[in-house]
């Protein structure tokens, strides 16, 4: 059997200590950019004293009876914004778990037998993240940024996936009630696939460019929108986005209901492991690697609880 065709997941114990390294260094970067803000703030202006803003965002679904399902969001956005710049802090975790209920009927004629509940459960979703990024304002429009973000999504492909990224954009819309930020800059990925790829780097140097868009559609309601796109400096064509499109309306003054959008975008998606089968749905005993759909999309109406 040819080797490019049989592909088999890793379990030895240096990928969990990669992903724990990994993690590590994620971690290190978030405590780094979350310092960084305060002391540059101290050395250039300590006339304005920065504020804080913190968004919570819950969703939960229960389905019980002849199925059962659950899913539970969560959603954080910590910010700190001062004279000087921005630094904000958000962290994703979305899970669904979905039980599947077969009933069969044992006994030993028509009129005596019992009913039996066969029940599986399987994770049909698994997501979590966490970006770290400080805007640091150097004129009225240009802003220099840096910033470092963990991920992981088995279900599209990979372990975790720990980008950094740094540069410079310009903004519009200071004092009005919209809001626009432009930037582009340099990054530096780190993936690790479920299946990994013979023929694709696990780590590699890139391009960044970011959208960040505010506007009040009407008293109480605002339309955020924010986009990222990451591109492959070896291979043009391995690029991937981000757009997250959301809508919130005031409910009082610390609760808000939210309705997100998000489209996640690969067009070089990491493979997966396939059993070959013959036309005839015949077992060769063979595996092929084959890529996972590129898009990806989620929506969610959740309560937005703000300190």
């Amino acid at each position: 059997m040819p080797p490019h065709l049989l592909q088999s997941r890793s379990t030895s114990s240096s990928s969990g200590e990669q992903s724990g390294w990994t993690l590590r260094l994620a971690l290190l970067g978030i405590a780094t950019a979350t310092l960084l803000p305060s002391t540059l703030q101290g050395q250039v202006n300590t006339a304005e004293e920065a504020t804080w803003r913190n968004a919570a965002e819950i969703t939960f679904l229960m389905d019980g009876g002849n199925s059962e399902a659950s899913t539970l969001g969560l959603r954080n956005s910590l910010r700190r914004t001062g004279p000087n710049g921005e630094f904000r802090l958000d962290m994703t975790a979305l899970r669904t778990d979905a039980t599947r209920i077969s009933r069969q009927a044992v006994g030993t004629s028509p009129d005596e037998f019992q009913v039996e509940e066969l029940r599986e459960t399987e994770r049909s979703a698994e997501r979590y993240s966490v970006q770290s990024r400080y805007d640091r304002n150097m004129t009225e429009r240009i802003f220099a940024f840096g910033g470092v973000g963990w991920e992981r999504n088995t279900f599209a492909g990979f372990n975790h996936r720990t980008v950094g990224v740094a540069g410079a954009g310009s903004q519009w819309g200071e004092g009005r009630d919209w809001q626009l930020k432009l930037g582009s800059g340099l990054t530096y990925t780190v993936q690790r696939d479920v299946t990994p790829d013979p023929e694709r780097d696990d780590s590699f140097a890139g391009l960044r460019l970011t959208m960040d868009y505010a506007h009040p559609l009407t008293e109480g309601t605002q339309l955020d929108v924010r986009w990222v796109v990451d591109g492959n400096a070896k291979e043009p064509s391995d690029w991937r986005g981000d757009l997250v499109q959301a809508v919130s309306a005031s409910l009082t003054d610390r609760l808000a209901l939210k309705t997100t959008l998000q489209l996640r975008l690969d067009n070089e998606p990491p493979v997966e492991a396939l059993p070959l089968m013959t036309p005839g749905g015949v077992p060769t005993g063979q595996e092929v690697l084959a890529p996972l759909r590129r898009v990806d999309h989620s929506l969610s109406v959740a309560l937005v609880i703000t300190l």
